[in-house]
């Protein structure tokens, strides 16, 4: 079939009419990439890749809004595109893209959020580990992450700072240093610090150190 006329439906948006009195929608963007004009002959198989690029262009337009509020793993970006896209193999195509042009890097994502979680909450190696595996990194993105920007000495510097600070709520609350130390070993445990680091580093910042368990 043959393209009848091209005419503007708003800012973004153009109404093609084809001479079989069909018409589809399409991004202007989409029209300009493609290069059509009046008169242009297209088959069904034709149509179907506009309006799956045009499907693209939206699915584009949704990630960079999301990206624009901060940055996200390939992961992140497909569990909220989906949540709006039926079409998942346009979804991956779409991310395969923005992947190409560097647009989304898990490696950047990583490194990034292991410095801000080293730097605004204390997380331990063994946290950082399991959410960065959750948000869809992959294990020697995770592990050169890691041994870039985490050292035992960090951990046990950032285990110290979090005892510390608890340990200030806890002496407002507790003063028996049985129920102290219970407290601060489920807290520091919650942030994934592992038993033995986080009993060493509650007997050094109780004191007295006697009568703790």
């Amino acid at each position: 079939m043959f393209i009848k006329q091209i005419v503007k439906k708003d800012d973004k948006k153009v109404i093609i009419e084809f001479d079989n009195e069909q018409k589809i929608i399409l991004h202007k963007e989409v029209v300009y990439e493609h290069g059509l004009r009046k008169s242009d002959e297209l088959s069904e198989d034709n149509i179907s890749k506009l309006l799956d690029d045009d499907k693209k262009y939206n699915i584009k337009l949704k990630a960079l809004s999301f990206l624009q509020r901060r940055v996200h793993s390939r992961k992140e970006l497909f569990t909220k595109l989906k949540r709006h896209f039926s079409e998942v193999n346009l979804i991956e195509e779409c991310l395969s893209d923005l992947e190409d042009k560097k647009i989304i890097d898990d490696e950047y994502f990583a490194e990034l959020f292991v410095q801000e979680k080293i730097r605004m909450k204390s997380w331990s190696k063994s946290k950082l580990k399991s959410e960065l595996y959750l948000r869809g990194i992959s294990k020697d993105i995770i592990e050169n992450c890691l041994n870039k920007f985490f050292t035992s000495e960090l951990e046990r510097e950032k285990a110290i700072g979090l005892a510390n600070k608890k340990l200030k709520n806890i002496k407002s609350k507790v003063d028996d240093n049985k129920v102290i130390y219970q407290k601060l070993l489920l807290f520091l445990q919650s942030k994934g610090y592992d038993y033995h680091l986080a009993d060493e580093i509650i007997r050094e910042v109780i004191k007295p150190e006697d009568d703790i368990i």
